[in-house]
């Protein structure tokens, strides 16, 4: 723990503590002016003469002189430099600073009410958390176990948002915007847990600072839900994307807002049920529990996925995904039929048998039957699609990100200030032209400076580690599936995408009763 003491205002800095604050000394008593007498030639007066000096006195040093050879006794004291001192106070680990900052209490009717917990508030205030390899607060992840690279674009949110009587259709609209009667907003750096005043840049469809909300604890009606917009993580949403398509054949927003506002018009939470892990950490302020960092992990751009995804696929000639993986194995001694009853069983009923059996259970079985030898490569894609629905990379016609997952919010917001600044510039500068240069003016406009924003390194990292479609007869199935299994624990986006697809399908299951309801 560090202390942060707050800060006192020094008008002017003092050297020694005894120092008076206006810089003048009252009078010492135990001061003793000297000074030299009336009749004291000095050295560089200009009555002073050396003619009257024999060369024996020059040589002969007086007793006059010696006194003054001899170093006077000081007649004041100055204390040396004093002890170190530290701007921050150490504080032992000990120190409790984790106690919730919302106090619950039960009052005499049996209700509870919430208050703030003033002394700990104060305490987080001023004092820092720095983090040792053995940490175990839970007030954040612990940078060891999880870097900002596997957390990027944590807070980044957009929304659904009912469109305008004006609105008319944009460039960048995506597919499903022009059929719906809902919109996508830009993008805003931080979701507060309020849902109020977010900030979104680009501002589409002149929409800047708006509320947004999906569970709701006070009475809403079907007007004011008009003015909130439905929040989602752009990762999240390219998941729903994904799903709808195979499932739904579209993209239905349309039902996704309706299906939020029917819950709050209920007062009930969205519904679907949670991962385990989130419910553990869900509460006034999330908990960070040691082991469940994965779940801040962007599910779509992952370090070191795209490695193992361009590592499966093979660009040798000879390759052919009917083949086995596996190596022949020298046969020593014919194995009767009689013996291994899986060798009387033709290839299809034995690839039936196997599609029963797991990654293990494979494996065991090629120890106890050479049937089991020449499995194809093919029957791991099939591993895949079964265990691995997440895994659009394999079975998605179009697995390329929607832009605004790739889109880098802070740089969005810094373009957009930008931006506004330049117009507001330009504008300034027509008006100063066009009153004291008119003659100039129509040539200067034709030529004026063009809007430029470069675009933002970090979209340019995320497109190259983006998801990439795995063509299906060059894939190498199943060291695709073995590098996965073996690495699942370390890619931690990826174990994070396992877990939001189940709820991804909860809601476009969801989608689909709504619109089979509506349609009968």
């Amino acid at each position: 723990m560090l202390l942060r003491p707050p800060l006192r205002e020094i008008s002017e800095d003092t050297l020694y503590e005894d120092d008076p604050e206006d810089g003048t000394l009252p009078d010492d008593p135990s001061y003793e002016y000297q000074s030299a007498s009336e009749g004291e030639v000095l050295e560089y007066d200009s009555d002073a003469s050396d003619s009257g000096r024999s060369t024996d006195e020059d040589n002969t040093p007086s007793e006059e002189d010696e006194s003054e050879t001899t170093e006077p006794d000081w007649i004041f004291k100055v204390s040396g430099p004093e002890e170190e001192i530290y701007d921050t106070e150490f504080v032992p680990l000990s120190t409790r600073l984790g106690q919730p900052l919302m106090i619950k209490r039960v009052k005499d009717d049996g209700s509870v009410v919430s208050t703030h917990n003033t002394a700990v508030y104060d305490l987080s205030q001023r004092y820092e958390h720095i983090a040792g390899p053995g940490c175990r607060k839970g007030d954040c992840y612990h940078p060891t176990n999880i870097s900002p690279e596997e957390m990027r674009d944590a807070h980044t949110v957009q929304c659904i948002y009912p469109k305008g009587k004006t609105w008319q259709p944009r460039a960048d609209d995506l597919d499903f915007e022009r059929e719906s009667r809902y919109h996508l907003t830009g993008l805003t750096t931080h979701m507060p847990s309020s849902g109020s005043l977010l900030e979104f840049a680009p501002p589409r469809f002149d929409v800047n600072i708006i509320g947004a909300e999906c569970d709701f604890w006070s009475q809403m009606t079907k007007e004011e839900l008009q003015e909130i917009g439905l929040p989602f993580h752009p990762a999240c949403f390219e998941l729903y994307i994904q799903a709808s398509r195979r499932v739904l054949g579209i993209v239905d927003i349309d039902t996704l807002v309706h299906i939020r506002d029917k819950a709050a018009i209920a007062q009930e939470e969205f519904p679907i049920m949670y991962h385990n892990d989130v419910l553990a950490g869900r509460g006034q302020y999330w908990e960070h529990n040691p082991g469940d960092e994965y779940l801040v992990a962007n599910p779509i751009f992952i370090p070191g996925f795209r490695d193992i995804l361009e590592s499966a696929i093979s660009h040798d000639e000879s390759f052919n995904i009917h083949n086995s993986p596996f190596k022949a194995r020298p046969q020593k001694t014919l194995q009767s039929p009689s013996r291994d009853p899986f060798l009387r069983l033709p290839f299809e009923i034995m690839m039936d048998i196997a599609g029963y059996l797991g990654h293990a259970d494979i494996a065991n079985a090629r120890l106890s039957s050479r049937a089991f030898d020449h499995i194809p490569i093919s029957f791991w894609r099939r591993l895949v699609l079964e265990e691995m629905p997440w895994l659009y990379e394999a079975w998605s016609s179009d697995p390329s990100p929607y832009y605004w997952t790739t889109a880098v919010s802070r740089d969005l917001h810094e373009e957009e200030k930008a931006k506004k600044e330049f117009y507001e510039d330009l504008e300034i500068r027509r008006e100063v032209i066009q009153t004291d240069m008119p003659e100039i003016y129509d040539e200067w406009v034709g030529n004026e400076p063009k809007w430029e924003w470069p675009e933002h390194p970090d979209r340019r990292v995320k497109l190259d580690m983006g998801p990439m479609k795995l063509p299906s007869d060059r894939t190498n199935w199943y060291k695709l599936y073995g590098d996965i299994t073996k690495n699942r624990s370390q890619l931690k986006g990826l174990r994070n995408r396992e877990r939001i697809w189940d709820s991804i399908m909860q809601i476009v299951d969801m989608v689909g009763a709504v619109r089979e309801d509506i349609s009968a």
